[in-house]
Parts: C-alpha cells; structure tokens; sequence
C-alpha cells in the first residue's frame, strides 16, 4: 500500500519539475511551476504512476521499473505523433518517465526494507 502511495504522490510532480527544468534553468521562468500546473501533472500521470507502482510491485527491482517508466513516456509520446527527430527531446522524454520511476522505486524499495529489519 505505500508503493501505490508514494508512486502517486511523487511520480507527478518529479516529472513536472524534470519537464519545466529546461526553461526554469536558461530563462529563470518559474511561471511554468503554479498550482494549475501541477493539476494538470497530476490529471495526466496519475494512471502511469499507478501503472508503475503495479510494475514495481511485480519486479521488486529499481531497474526494471525505470524501463518500465521510460517506455510508459516513449510509448505516450508515440501516442502523440511525437515525431522523435531530435536527440535531446528524446532524451528529455526518457528522463520525464525514467527519473521518477527510479527514484519512487528506490523509495518504496527502502521503506520496504526497513519494515522488514
């Protein structure tokens, strides 16, 4: 039950901060960081992050559910007509869906461990 909870809570903000962090770096606009914001985070990665909270479940293994995050966003960018040219939107893709994953599984992992010592 506290995997599906801090999946839920953490997977869609950390993607929100991984996706506005290019334009909060070079153009110090943080205007892209409100609350209607991370609404709309929350309304479009609540079902991956459950999705990944059940994967994580599965594979008990942080590398598995980065894989799994990161094909969650390439398979949702596709879904998109996301034409994929450009190596670096690539890239960002894969870290919006992998970074949350591994970090939420690393967590859920830990919590896990020390209810178990």
């Amino acid at each position: 039950m506290k995997r599906f909870l801090i999946f839920t809570v953490l997977v869609p903000p950390l993607a929100l901060v991984i996706f506005s962090a290019p334009d909060v770096i070079m153009r110090y606009d943080f205007r892209s960081l409100d609350l209607v914001t991370f609404g709309l985070a929350y309304t479009l990665t609540i079902i991956p992050a459950l999705i990944l909270a059940s994967v994580d479940q599965a594979f008990c293994s942080l590398e598995g559910t980065t894989i799994a995050g990161v094909a969650i966003a390439y398979l949702a960018a596709l879904s998109i007509g996301f034409p994929f040219l450009d190596y670096r939107a690539t890239l960002m893709i894969g870290l919006i869906g992998g970074v949350p994953a591994a970090v939420c599984s690393w967590l859920s992992d830990k919590s896990m461990r020390s209810k178990n010592a």
